[in-house]
């Protein structure tokens, strides 16, 4: 029987080498369950809606719907990360941009997307800080991935991102002025010159929040019944910003004694320039919907359209929430669904719904026995106390204590259809204020917490994350099968270090050599058959140390793992990061033979 059971475990040695190109190891692995959808709404066509400023005579004209040389397609996008990291994959076109057909792969979290029209460009092509007739377009849009979602964007609006400024001047002062009177504006590190005759718009990269314009003008003024004399003006336009228009107009200022003065007046405002992606913004015809016989989701006290921001002082001594979360759903007939849609960028989060025997979509009006006995216990409506009934409340504020464990933003999508046919869409997102466990250890798709039998469809895919970078990963085998007596027999122990493998050793075993130990988990052994040169396919070494976020699975050992035996197999992972913080978790699963 011992030799029987070696065998089993050599055997799950060898199938395990034979997978250890899994693509569950590699950033880009599709299966990875951590991750949500970023798609630009397919079916919107592009349109561009400019109004454009003129002034014929002192009479100010605009263009409406007037339509720029502007080409959508040609816009760059730009995806940065929650600490402005530009993401993989992260820079295309706007013509590239992912769709819900072929949606962008992104991990779950806090995001932000950045469009720009182009840079403002000299005659050689050279990027520069100034130019004539330059608008560039663009927009910065924060938005969340959800674990395993789709995130739609649209609605998309591009304003103008840099600062346009004209000059005029009063028919007097031109008139005094000299054909060579030059006047330069500078903004930041860019500027331009203005001659009598300049009538283009110049347009200023806006290094700052708020920006000053530098007005210096040199020239020769002739007075009447005086001879030419040159002179130089020098002023100044505060708290300008990206996305408006100074027209500034010069005028000569009198005073008492004879003597004259330029002076500056400035007309100032938001241009109104918008460039919309979004077909519904643009269509002309109003379309009158009757919502008056819809159901209606509301938040009691609140408005259920906002992020209901909640922090640790919203909770007493005793872990209870001291702010009202209820939800009432109202219907002019029945209810004859509510589908709920749970959504977070939080995998534990995910993860926990499986303790409760909840998937992240369910539908409260047709839960099985075990799901509604623990939505009851949690004073969860459902089945007939939400079907067929014309109003429902659903107050949550006793759980949000269990939300409280999960840093993030929590989404609630609940679609209610009634008898008659009506639907309302309302989405409750909860922000959890607080930090993410860090380091972590995640077991992808299921809650870490709980001890799972091995079947068929088990996964079994390990993440751990660290933002400091890890200084140590450990695991601890605890088997009622896989003994480190039996361990040892295929030159494995029971206690493993992935960055530092040598380190390994059993705990039975003082004698243990695991001076080769890194080639049976990782490979790597320059000597060895190519065929085996990633041994079981673990990360160790410099494939651990310092990274932020490592990935593997022994999901292709498991069927091998329940040949050996019945019983529990505990694998105890202790990570600890840089900067000394450790967390301890344990896998826990079961073979039945």
């Amino acid at each position: 029987m011992r030799l029987l059971k070696n065998t089993m475990i050599l055997a799950a040695v060898v199938a395990m080498a034979a997978s250890c190109h899994e693509p569950l190891r590699g950033e880009d692995n599709p299966q990875k369950e951590n991750i949500g959808y970023l798609a630009f709404s397919d079916g919107l066509d592009v349109d561009v809606v400019v109004d454009h400023k003129h002034n014929n005579g002192g009479v100010e004209t605009f263009d409406e719907g007037a339509t720029p040389i502007v080409d959508i397609n040609t816009f760059d996008c730009f995806i940065y990360d929650a600490e402005g990291n530009l993401v993989e994959n992260g820079t295309f076109k706007y013509a590239d941009r992912p769709t819900e057909s072929n949606p962008l792969n992104l991990k779950a979290g806090n995001y932000t997307l950045k469009m720009l029209s182009g840079t403002m460009t000299d005659g050689s092509g050279n990027a520069v800080d100034a130019a004539w007739e330059s608008p560039i377009y663009g927009l910065t849009k924060p938005f969340t991935i959800n674990i395993k979602q789709t995130t739609n964007l649209s609605d998309l609006v591009c304003t103008l991102q840099n600062i346009q400024a004209t000059i005029e001047y009063s028919a007097d002062l031109r008139a005094a002025l000299s054909d060579d009177t030059v006047a330069t504006l500078t903004v930041g590190n860019g500027s331009l010159d203005y001659s009598m005759t300049e009538t283009r718009a110049g347009f200023f990269t806006a290094p700052e929040a708020k920006n000053t314009i530098d007005i210096l003008i040199v020239g020769t003024y002739t007075a009447e019944g005086k001879a030419p004399a040159t002179f130089e003006f020098t002023s100044s336009i505060e708290d300008v910003v990206a996305g408006q228009y100074r027209d500034i107009e010069l005028y000569i200022k009198y005073s008492d004694d004879g003597n004259i003065n330029i002076s500056v007046s400035v007309d100032g405002w938001v241009i109104d320039d918008v460039v919309t992606f979004d077909l519904a913004a643009v269509i002309k015809e109003d379309v009158m919907v009757d919502d008056s016989d819809k159901p209606t989701v509301t938040l009691v006290g609140g408005d259920i359209d906002q992020t209901l921001l909640i922090t640790a002082d919203d909770f007493d001594s005793n872990n209870n929430c001291t702010k009202s979360v209820v939800v009432d759903v109202a219907t002019k007939s029945a209810i004859k669904s509510l589908i709920v849609n749970v959504a977070s960028d939080n995998y534990d989060m995910i993860a926990s719904l499986a303790t409760y025997h909840l998937t992240e979509t369910f539908d409260l009006c047709a839960m099985d026995g075990t799901a509604a006995t623990m939505l009851n216990l949690m004073g969860v409506p459902c089945n007939d106390k939400v079907l067929g009934q014309p109003t429902v409340q659903f107050d949550l504020t006793s759980l949000m204590s269990k939300l409280k464990e999960y840093a993030g933003t929590h989404s609630f999508k609940a679609t209610v259809t009634d008898e008659q046919g009506g639907i309302t869409e309302k989405t409750l997102t909860i922000k959890m204020d607080g930090q993410q466990a860090d380091p972590n250890i995640i077991w992808v798709g299921h809650n870490i917490n709980n001890r799972y039998t091995v079947t068929p469809d088990l996964t079994v895919d390990i993440m751990i994350k660290a933002s400091k970078g890890i200084k140590s990963l450990i695991v601890q085998i605890k088997s009622d099968v896989l003994t480190p007596d039996q361990l040892g027999t295929v030159l494995l122990c029971d206690v493993l270090n992935l960055v530092e493998p040598e380190k390994s050793y059993s705990t039975v075993d003082p004698t243990f050599d695991a001076s080769n130990i890194k080639y049976v988990l990782s490979g790597n052994k320059e000597d060895s058959d190519p065929s085996n040169d990633d041994g079981l396919g673990f990360p160790t070494g410099d494939d651990v140390k310092d990274k932020a976020e490592v990935n593997f699975s022994i999901t292709s050992f498991l069927s091998l793992l329940s040949m050996t035996g019945s019983g529990d197999h505990d694998f105890v992972m202790t990570v600890t990061d840089n900067d000394g913080n450790t967390i301890t978790k344990t896998l826990m699963i079961k073979t039945v033979k």
